[in-house]
């Protein structure tokens, strides 16, 4: 599988949380869904690490796998779902997803592949909102249900979107950051492609009024773990994302945030 320039009429650079990555289609048309998908999140630069070759295949069954299955043999990655299969070689940068024509299919395999680079990079990806206002980012996680939708729509006008549905957590220096994502939830909308220093995460329980109480290290490590985005089984991995949430929680104040599904909870987030 050979690298293809940036400028081959066959690729795009998908870049999010400043790691690109190149797809490459001999299909014009998935081309064209793929760059309506992510738009905002397309680079045109001339390197990229990472190639995927897409190999479209008929709609239906990709893999018996009901849930995802992430593997490792040396160097070489797999992970399948019932609609696509990835695979993908950590020392070339090189890979192949076999999936249908569907623009969704080739999320998850993007989401499962960006798991992998965040662990080596001190970061990960958390089933979190995530919102930018006054230049710093502000995290929103919890359970299905505990209002990470919610508290998103209700965000005030000065505030910028960068996912109600997968946040982007990635070290850079002393301060974590995170990044706006194209990866949707219910509301159906990309998140803005900008990043900004974690001011304080918030771990989202609806109650009859609003609340803010500041959880203890080991609380909000054990909370936010829960809500981390990992699927492969492998040690040292696992290792180095359970060091970063730690990092993180050190860093960063993590709070118990119960709320009224209304835009007062806003003046409780610094």
């Amino acid at each position: 599988m050979s690298k293809v320039a940036a400028a081959d009429p066959q690729a795009v650079v998908i870049k999010i949380g400043d790691i690109p990555i190149r797809v490459v289609t001999d299909d014009r048309h998935f081309l064209r869904v793929v760059q309506d998908r992510y738009m905002g999140f397309l680079s045109c630069e001339t390197h990229a690490g990472i190639d995927l070759k897409l190999d479209l295949t008929a709609p239906g069954r990709i893999s018996s796998e009901e849930d995802i299955r992430v593997a490792r043999d040396s160097a070489r990655w797999s992970a399948e779902r019932g609609d696509f299969r990835l695979d993908w070689d950590s020392e070339t940068g090189r890979g192949q997803v076999r999936q249908s024509a569907n623009p969704y299919s080739l999320d998850g395999a993007l989401r499962i592949l960006h798991t992998l680079l965040l662990a080596r990079r001190k970061g990960f990806l958390l089933h979190a909102a995530s919102a930018m206002r006054n230049g710093r980012a502000f995290l929103f996680f919890g359970r299905s249900g505990a209002g990470k939708t919610t508290i998103s729509r209700l965000a005030p006008a000065d505030a910028t979107l960068l996912t109600d549905e997968i946040s982007y957590v990635r070290r850079d220096a002393e301060t974590y950051l995170a990044y706006g994502t194209p990866f949707t939830g219910e509301l159906a909308k990309l998140g803005e492609n900008v990043s900004a220093p974690i001011a304080a995460v918030y771990h989202l329980v609806q109650a009859p009024e609003n609340r803010l109480a500041l959880m203890t290290p080991a609380d909000g490590v054990r909370a936010l773990l829960e809500s981390v985005l990992f699927f492969a089984e492998d040690e040292q991995l696992v290792k180095l994302v359970f060091q970063s949430v730690c990092d993180l929680v050190g860093r960063v104040p993590v709070y118990r945030l119960e709320f009224v599904p209304n835009k007062s909870v806003w003046d409780l987030i610094a």
